[in-house]
């Protein structure tokens, strides 16, 4: 990481003339209002993105030296105040026409007919990219283009919790833990290896006359739609292409926004959990002993029951090192490994693919669905991209159909699209104060930075904030 952070300082320079070219450019949120001029705004979506978002990112915006903050010393020194609400990607996709249907409920039980873009929604967090046919829902209520903006990078962890009876695992590749293989945990999951002698890996399991490693594992899921699951869902399709629900794949499972249904739960069936922390939590419980689940590295860590002391290696409950092909064979999702303190998702090196086209998309107006991590890694495995979604063209927000009497939304006004462009901004900021530095200390990764105009991820997320518009 340290390589990482220094190719970050040199970039310091440079970002900070995008930003600021971002902020004056033709047709942008700013061509009336300058920056921080802007009113209050709320986001709302991943909850992958969530300890960011709300630890992090919405209070150093207003406190921040950085150049692309709002402190009050900045632009027109005004204090706009970002939040954001965890809903899980499908909910926030939902709130912007996603997949709706007048008369019918959402995931969180309400009419979809009153789902519809608003200042409660001014811009969408999201591992679950948009496909060519979520654009179209999204831009068909206004808005002008979708701009698919990515803002860091994730790792998904797998937690364990060890069958009744058993205190730890010994041996195996990575004493004290399990360390598996990708075949195995694209087969945990497809409920295909339903016991803890398929999955041991040359490690044994230890503990009193109840600890059997015949006993069934459990696969704890997210009951919510979730980017993490369309993320985890791409990367097991990378794995295994071949349909395992009928004629879907895992990659047409996980990209739709109630991601919820998972291969073979008639015959293996799973625990649920409302967002990745409810799964982590799920997990640790007493009665889920003998249970898998996934969740980012940041609400695993977040548990006390996966760290030390509670747990970690020579415990019940722990999270997993995952087979990658280059280098030391099992790696660990967080760059400090399984302890209390806070570090940076293993996904530094991480290389990605897009299908059959090239990667990264040329601009954030492109498609960015079929993003996931390539089979062939040389860091952690299952790491992913993640997004916030803005709009081109906010003061063409609908208000949509809602109940005579109940107004639900109002439309977005310029100051709320200026400080979406002035937030975003900070987000992908570098250099001290910055949002991508700052990500990298609370269990995420910044945005991939290497390589020209055309394959720095993270340049391509800048222009893309520059289209942010009015």
């Amino acid at each position: 990481m340290r390589s990482r952070s220094a190719r970050r300082m040199i970039l310091a320079c440079v970002v900070s003339a995008a930003a600021a070219a971002a902020l004056v450019a033709p047709g942008a949120a700013s061509a009336a209002l300058v920056q921080c001029e802007g009113g209050n705004i709320h986001g709302k979506g991943s909850s992958a993105q969530k300890n960011v978002q709300t630890k992090v990112w919405t209070l150093q915006f207003n406190t921040s030296a950085n150049a692309a903050a709002c402190n009050g010393t900045q632009g027109s020194k005004g204090t706009p105040k970002p939040t954001y609400t965890s809903t899980g990607s499908g909910v926030g996709l939902e709130s912007w026409g996603v997949e709706t249907q007048v008369g019918k409920k959402n995931s969180k039980g309400e009419d979809e007919e009153e789902i519809r873009f608003g200042p409660e929604n001014a811009f969408i967090g999201t591992e679950i990219a948009p496909s060519k046919e979520q654009e179209k829902e999204i831009e068909s209520h206004g808005g002008g283009k979708v701009l698919t903006i990515p803002v860091l990078q994730a790792a998904v962890a797998i937690i364990v919790h060890l069958p009744k009876g058993c205190t730890k695992v010994e041996g195996g590749p990575t004493p004290g833990r399990l360390a598996l293989k990708e075949a195995t945990v694209e087969k945990i999951f497809q409920g295909t290896d339903t016991k803890w002698s398929q999955v041991l890996n040359k490690a044994k399991l230890v503990g009193n006359s109840e600890c059997s490693k015949l006993a069934p594992i459990t696969r704890v899921v997210r009951e919510d739609g979730s980017g993490t699951t369309d993320s985890f869902m791409k990367w097991l399709d990378v794995i295994y292409k071949k349909p395992v629900l009928g004629t879907e794949t895992w990659n047409q499972l996980g990209e739709k926004t109630k991601n919820t249904t998972w291969p073979n739960e008639g015959t293996d069936p799973v625990l649920r959990g409302n967002g990745g922390g409810g799964v982590v939590a799920k997990v640790a419980e007493a009665t889920s002993a003998g249970s898998i689940g996934y969740a980012n590295v940041s609400d695993a860590r977040s548990n006390a029951a996966f760290v030390p002391p509670a747990g970690g290696a020579e415990t019940a409950t722990f999270w997993a090192e995952v087979e990658r092909n280059i280098g030391p064979l099992y790696s660990d999702p967080a760059t400090n490994g399984e302890i209390a303190a806070k570090g940076s998702a293993n996904c530094g090196e991480t290389k990605y693919t897009n299908g059959k086209r090239k990667f990264p998309p040329p601009t954030t107006e492109e498609l960015w669905n079929e993003v996931v991590a390539a089979k062939h890694q040389s860091s952690y495995a299952i790491c992913y991209i993640s997004y916030d979604l803005a709009l081109t063209k906010y003061s063409l927000f609908t208000k949509g159909i809602v109940k005579e009497g109940n107004p639900l939304v109002e439309n977005p006004t310029e100051g709320e699209a200026r400080t979406v462009t002035d937030y975003l901004g900070y987000e992908l900021s570098t250099g001290a104060g910055g949002g991508q530095p700052a990500a990298e200390g609370e269990d995420y990764t910044g945005d991939p930075s290497v390589g020209g105009p055309t394959e720095n991820v993270l340049t391509i997320a800048q222009q893309g904030v520059s289209k942010i518009g009015f």
